[in-house]
């Protein structure tokens, strides 16, 4: 009828400020409330966050890791449906792919990929967690409207593992990762294509196992996903083999959550069993190939003067500390945490968490299904993060599956990196691009 909105039509939007109004049901009644009287409401609880936003009860201090999942998932279904992928050109330019097929966008144009990277993307995820008065359980809640806790800005991550072309690091398909450099060469040759590029950062990390546990309730990826080329059990130098492989594997499964079964086996021929290319909301091979190298984290070095290497540094920016934030603390804001110093491959039982769900293991114990089922390795001296865990070792990789025990400098034939964006962006269609 004339006059009426049809809100099921309406465009969506990544942003909102407190002014801007939310229209809710109280008693029957269509009633709009502002976003900081929202806000307001739910952190004291006169509105339920169950009704307006998904959550999963982080259950970390039982060995089961099926921790289930709570609240408004209906809402959660609509929020995963913007996950995916797209095309991202140097100037910003990003067009939706086809969600069953990287070889077309959503409009049906094929998809040519040296216009660009092709990339994952998903909405800005406002999140909270809160401990539940009556259980004394942390709950982790997200939603699309702001809950009174922080958010994730948009990210945009490469599909695939990097790349180096033309003096240029990539997110293409039909490319052997590049490895062996430093994560300074990988960051100067992401920012080649411009400024608003980098490598994936630690926000990016938290994001995705989010994610994950708002579809799953675990947080054992292997296990809700595949193996990845990692299989189950521990192969020795097995990347070798892997690194001959080439991305774009999983360019049939579009978005979904997914994998491919190989067959692979190190040269001795020793095989990994349960080894599959695993796609991730279209992201390929997070887990299980060779170690990512992450901005936005570094660690203290038990070596210089000034920290005693039990240090984790949360930095801002687009951009790597300079040499001096190494031997001290970030310019700029930053936060600070407490890492392990101790560790070789062993389990994670419990992460630091808090407010900020930071992925930091706080103790080791259990096993590849229980718990965190990821493996961690750390030391008091190294300073780099990497991420994911390399292919050799099988049941220990997983999105929370972090080594912090080499150097900043630290370059290895098992250890790449993946593409990022942090520029602004314009959506397009297919065709434009």
């Amino acid at each position: 009828m004339s006059g009426r909105t049809n809100l099921g039509a309406a465009p969506t939007t990544d942003g909102m400020t407190r002014s801007n109004s939310v229209l809710v049901e109280i008693g029957g009644s269509v009633r709009r409330i502002s976003l900081e009287k929202f806000m307001e409401a739910i952190q004291t609880g006169a509105l339920q966050l169950r009704q307006y936003a998904w959550g999963v009860p982080l259950k970390q201090s039982q060995s089961s890791p099926a921790w289930g999942r709570v609240g408004n998932l209906d809402m959660w279904a609509e929020f995963k449906e913007q996950l995916g992928d797209y095309l991202l050109t140097n100037e910003g330019k990003m067009a939706k792919l086809s969600k069953t097929s990287r070889a077309y966008y959503a409009d049906g144009t094929v998809v040519d990929e040296t216009k660009g990277h092709i990339v994952f993307s998903g909405p800005r995820l406002y999140y909270l967690v809160k401990n539940d008065p009556v259980s004394n359980i942390p709950y982790l809640w997200g939603s699309s409207l702001p809950i009174g806790g922080d958010y994730i800005e948009r990210p945009v991550i490469g599909a695939f593992k990097g790349y180096s072309l033309s003096g240029k690091l990539v997110s293409r398909s039909n490319y052997s990762p590049t490895v062996s450099k430093t994560i300074t060469e990988f960051h100067n040759l992401a920012k080649a294509n411009g400024a608003g590029f980098g490598l994936t950062n630690y926000d990016h990390r938290r994001y995705l196992m989010m994610i994950n546990l708002f579809e799953f309730g675990n947080p054992n990826v292997q296990l809700n996903v595949g193996n990845g080329m990692c299989g189950d059990t521990s192969v020795s130098d097995l990347y070798v083999e892997a690194n001959k492989l080439k991305t774009g594997a999983t360019n049939a499964l579009g978005d979904a959550c997914g994998k491919i079964d190989i067959s692979i086996a190190n040269a001795s021929g020793v095989a990994a069993s349960n080894a599959c290319r695993v796609n991730f909301f279209g992201i390929e091979d997070l887990w299980g190939w060779d170690w990512e190298m992450t901005q936005g984290m570094y660690f203290g070095n038990s070596a210089n003067a000034s920290q005693d290497g039990s240090e984790v540094f949360i930095y801002e920016g687009n951009r790597l500390p300079t040499s001096a934030e190494l031997t001290t603390h970030p310019n700029g804001d930053y936060r600070q945490l407490t890492r392990l110093t101790t560790g070789s491959g062993v389990y994670v039982q419990e992460m630091l968490l808090g407010e900020k769900f930071d992925l930091i293991p706080k103790k080791t114990g259990g096993g590849s299904n229980s718990y965190w089922t990821d493996g961690w390795w750390g030391n008091a001296t190294g300073q780099l993060l990497l991420w994911g865990g390399a292919a050799n070792f099988g049941a220990r990789c997983g999105l929370a599956c972090v080594c912090s025990a080499y150097a900043f400098s630290h370059t290895s034939a098992d250890s790449g990196a993946r593409l990022a964006y942090y520029g602004d962006i314009q959506f397009v269609n297919g065709a434009e691009i």
